[in-house]
């Protein structure tokens, strides 16, 4: 009897331990160009930028950012590319990202500057296939940006 409760302890063990929670987040965010759609205050409403319909459109391989399966990514804001290391929990929802190169840029357009400040200063994150929201301080508040898959 105590060998059958012994078999079965080991056997669920792999079970019980959970599973590596970055893989989850992995499936979610690696292998798809995800493209900025919008910034949101806190309480869900739009934060308004000055001609950003017209900046999104005039810069079509512009603001957006690719997740790579070794925890690097990379991303361009109109004329600034930058890369670095992300980490995140499909537990926790925890999401970090630290730029660590960067070239060109984008200092005369403030929504350019404000994609690069929010991804240096991103928290929390939410995704499925299709949408991920990456959730920042900026100051003493806390907004978000949206992004929906390039095709």
């Amino acid at each position: 009897m105590k060998t059958k409760i012994l078999f079965f302890l080991l056997a669920i063990l792999p079970f019980i331990s959970g599973c590596n929670n970055t893989e989850d987040v992995k499936a979610l965010l690696v292998g798809k160009t995800w493209r900025l759609s919008d910034f949101y205050y806190k309480n869900g409403s739009i934060i308004p930028y000055q001609n950003a319909n017209e900046i999104f459109k005039n810069n079509p391989d512009g603001f957006y950012l690719k997740f790579n399966d070794n925890n690097t990514f990379n991303g361009k804001a109109i004329n600034c590319s930058f890369s670095g290391t992300w980490n995140g929990s499909g537990k926790t929802n925890d999401f970090s990202m630290t730029i660590t190169n960067t070239a060109g840029s984008d200092a005369s357009q403030i929504i350019a500057v404000d994609f690069i400040n929010a991804v240096k200063a991103a928290y929390s994150y939410k995704a499925d296939e299709n949408i991920l929201t990456i959730y920042y301080s900026y100051g003493v508040r806390d907004e978000s940006m949206s992004f929906y898959v390039k095709k």
